[in-house]
């Protein structure tokens, strides 16, 4: 079942985007992703666990071609004789071929549902697209958060180093007391130690980042990806119809409907057993008074039409009734959290979003000019070491508390992405790979 989204990527810019990726990935040379969308398509080329389940969609393709035929014809040979009774070389010898004919549509109805199965499994392999995607938009979000936070730390640390030694110099002039420099060297000691600990966590989301890329551990990776906030407020709303179209999960549903509903006639045509005709020749040898022994040749057709006593398949039928319930009741169900998960993301990304502006407009500046003005006022002696150290950790906090926001707001449109729906599609991109196998 396709969606819009397959029809976003050209031969070209797929195969050159494979060639790329590849050349990068074969050479050990860095890989440099420039957008989210670049690493979900080489998450499509490469990821392992995805094309685990890339062949699923063959199998049920080539259980189509396979489907909606005859069985094979039966050859039966019998001979008998009387050498048990008068022994007179009396007997037969006959040759049939059987063949069961279908009354019904059973066979145009077997190849239906193949059909339909073929569908289910594509809609379960953009599920499974569908996943990875959002997996790598949320670690690649991580992953550049991790850089931004262990960045804003040495900045900090910076800060604290001019303190340092600044106060190196008042010690050393009797200006200023050993314990201000020993609170600012251990202060500083602090903010190293959070540092390591940044870098560790970057470090961790860069390994998963690519492991969903198909990367060996070893091999380099950067991201020119920054964590910008919108001018504007998001408003454009998505009808509901449009979302549904997108998502993979309703593909999915859908094509369950489909698949159960052609089980249901499958089975519905199964109620008239088949009909099994025979073409037969008989050799015949038999013995008479007057005349001998006498050979004839006989041929002829036999038809067999079951007796429809009893169902059969009343229970398969009932199974496949209450299958196509199911599958009909879960797509109402989808289509409510649908509905319901849309207006919860929406909802936290406009919230996640002026909370981000806010902290990082007006009370950021503010901090960082109380900053400036209490590092200006300590080195002309007009205030305390200890309201210079405040000051750095409320720039700190709010750069934190500004940052943490920002993270929020894309981890929130992310969110909403994945409710809509709307990644790059992994069945071009994957068919162009398959070619070239």
């Amino acid at each position: 079942m396709k969606t819009s989204n397959d029809c976003i990527y050209s031969k070209p810019l797929a195969l050159a985007l494979m060639s790329v990726l590849c050349s990068a990935t074969s050479m050990g040379e860095e890989v440099l992703l420039l957008s989210t969308d670049e690493a979900i398509r080489m998450a499509f080329l490469h990821n392992r666990d995805l094309r685990v389940t890339e062949p699923r969609g063959e199998k049920a393709e080539r259980r189509l071609l396979l489907s909606g035929k005859l069985p094979n014809p039966a050859l039966e040979v019998s001979a008998k004789g009387d050498s048990l009774g008068n022994d007179e070389n009396e007997g037969n010898f006959e040759v049939a071929v059987s063949q069961s004919i279908p009354l019904s549509s059973r066979l145009r109805r077997e190849r239906e549902l193949r059909k339909r199965q073929v569908s289910t499994a594509e809609a379960e392999f953009a599920i499974q697209g569908w996943r990875l995607a959002t997996e790598v938009e949320k670690t690649v979000i991580n992953l550049v958060a991790a850089k931004k936070r262990a960045e804003g730390q040495r900045a900090i640390i910076e800060v604290n180093a001019d303190i340092v030694s600044f106060l190196g110099k008042q010690v050393d002039r009797g200006e200023a007391s050993p314990l201000d420099l020993s609170q600012a060297e251990l202060t500083g000691r602090a903010l190293e130690q959070k540092v390591a600990e940044l870098n560790s966590k970057e470090k961790q989301a860069s390994l998963k980042l690519k492991l969903l890329l198909g990367m060996e551990s070893d091999e380099d990776l950067s991201l020119d990806q920054k964590l910008e906030l919108p001018e504007e407020e998001p408003k454009r709303q998505i009808p509901l119809e449009e979302i549904v179209r997108k998502r993979a999960d309703h593909a999915l549903a859908m094509a369950r409907i489909d698949e159960t509903h052609a089980a249901l006639n499958l089975e519905k045509s199964k109620r008239i057993s088949d009909v099994k005709v025979s073409v037969f020749v008989e050799r015949e040898r038999s013995s008479y008074t007057n005349q001998g022994l006498d050979r004839n040749t006989l041929a002829g057709f036999g038809v067999s039409i079951p007796i429809p006593f009893r169902q059969h398949n009343a229970d398969e039928m009932e199974q496949a009734r209450f299958d196509r319930i199911e599958a009909e009741r879960a797509s109402e169900a989808l289509r409510f959290r649908v509905r319901n998960e849309y207006a919860q993301a929406l909802r936290g990304h406009r919230d996640a979003w002026r909370l981000a502006k806010e902290a990082s407009g007006e009370i950021l500046q503010l901090a960082q000019k109380n900053l400036a003005d209490s590092q200006s006022a300590y080195r002309q002696g007009q205030s305390s070491l200890l309201q210079a150290q405040r000051a750095q950790e409320q720039l700190l906090a709010q750069k934190n508390a500004a940052l943490e926001a920002i993270v929020n707001y894309h981890l929130a449109k992310a969110k909403l992405r994945e409710v809509v729906g709307d990644y790059p599609s992994p069945g071009p991109i994957l068919n162009k790979v398959s070619t070239q196998r």
